[in-house]
């Protein structure tokens, strides 16, 4: 072939070739830019997310803290107009037994729940710092008496294991009060090892990481027990004990009353509740009780010298009709976001304190 003939049929494609290439350069291009616009509106879109649900969040969490002010506002006027006396037929009792609901602005909705922490048993009573040797008996005895009565296949051993393993969880020292109990060491010599708290529990779901205590007796004993922050005290509140909570009046009253008689006494009270110690004692059922001789349950595990069932106490000194210590159970609605938070407060008769405020399921 001609050269010239071959230049000149090289010459006259290279336009066309260059053509093509710009071409896919352009399309390149075309297809770049529109992956990241893909990418930055999925980024927008998640950013707008995001801030509605930082938005919400600040909205559910601050409603909830008008919630707990409006709660303690309540709960101060309820407590200063029948002088500190709590029973079932007060106002904030009512509204959480209706489980009321309230709108909120924007179309969201907010549900509180009251419950008196005196009303059930207080888990850090069996820190013995500051307690004599007959309170923290009695209050073992107690406790001993309330899980062998909730939980009916609990054999011995192991309630022991759990009164005993709680009493060195709260106390300050690494000592191991009784052969039953477990301390740091024990703690630390488990597959996933941690340590003893040797202070007040902060709540109740602290109990799952005392050594005998499962999930199914953590279950069981849950509706019986609480935790009021930075307290040893035990006051059952006679007036504000849930009904069929039988085993609770049981336990305080150290055996003095059967579970079924302690039902019995829950159902006999009157709307108002008691108004006095010496109203309670008029309860037919407890005055029936006072007549029998209490039989506390000491376990297997050794007493201090003097600690007997005669220096323990009375079946009926725990007993009373005035509450202090509140606990408020927040569910907040605001858009998608729902929040669920807890406070618990200390109302006295000069101010109102919290205590302890938590989010998430309670």
């Amino acid at each position: 072939m001609n050269p010239k003939v071959k230049l000149n049929r090289l010459q006259g494609s290279s336009p066309q070739r260059q053509q093509g290439v710009a071409l896919i350069m352009v399309l390149l291009v075309v297809a770049l830019v529109t992956v990241l616009a893909v990418q930055l509106s999925e980024k927008l879109q998640m950013n707008v997310v995001r801030t509605m649900n930082y938005q919400q969040t600040e909205q559910a969490y601050w409603f909830m803290l008008s919630a707990e002010e409006i709660a303690r506002n309540l709960l101060q006027v309820q407590l200063d107009d029948s002088d500190g006396v709590v029973h079932k037929n007060q106002v904030w009792q009512q509204q959480t037994e209706e489980e009321r609901v309230y709108p909120i602005e924007g179309g969201g909705l907010i549900r509180v729940a009251i419950k008196d922490l005196q009303s059930c048993f207080n888990l850090n009573s069996l820190k013995g710092d500051g307690l004599s040797n007959e309170v923290l008996a009695r209050r073992k005895v107690q406790l001993r008496m309330l899980l062998l009565a909730a939980i009916s296949d609990l054999d011995a051993y192991t309630a022991d294991t759990i009164v005993e393993g709680l009493a060195d969880w709260l106390d300050q020292d690494d000592r191991l009060a009784s052969s039953y109990g477990a301390e740091r060491a024990d703690y630390e010599s488990l597959a996933v090892p941690y340590q003893a708290a040797n202070d007040y529990l902060v709540h109740e779901s602290e109990l799952r990481l005392i050594r005998g205590v499962s999930q199914p007796i953590y279950q069981a004993l849950k509706p019986f027990v609480c935790v009021i922050p930075n307290s040893n005290k035990l006051q059952l509140n006679f007036n504000t004990v849930a009904a069929e909570r039988g085993e609770l009046l049981h336990a305080v009253s150290l055996g003095g009353l059967t579970t079924d008689a302690g039902n019995a006494a829950l159902v006999e009270r009157p709307d108002d509740g008691y108004e006095s110690i010496a109203g309670i004692q008029d309860n037919s059922i407890l005055r029936q009780a006072r007549q029998q001789v209490i039989r506390p349950n000491f376990g297997g595990v050794p007493q201090a010298s003097g600690v007997t069932a005669e220096t323990i106490g009375g079946m009926f000194d725990d007993l009373v009709v005035k509450s202090n210590y509140f606990e408020l159970d927040t569910h907040v609605s605001v858009g998608d976001m729902v929040l669920r938070g807890q406070s618990k407060l200390y109302i006295g008769t000069d101010e109102t304190v919290v205590l302890m405020r938590g989010l998430g399921e309670p």
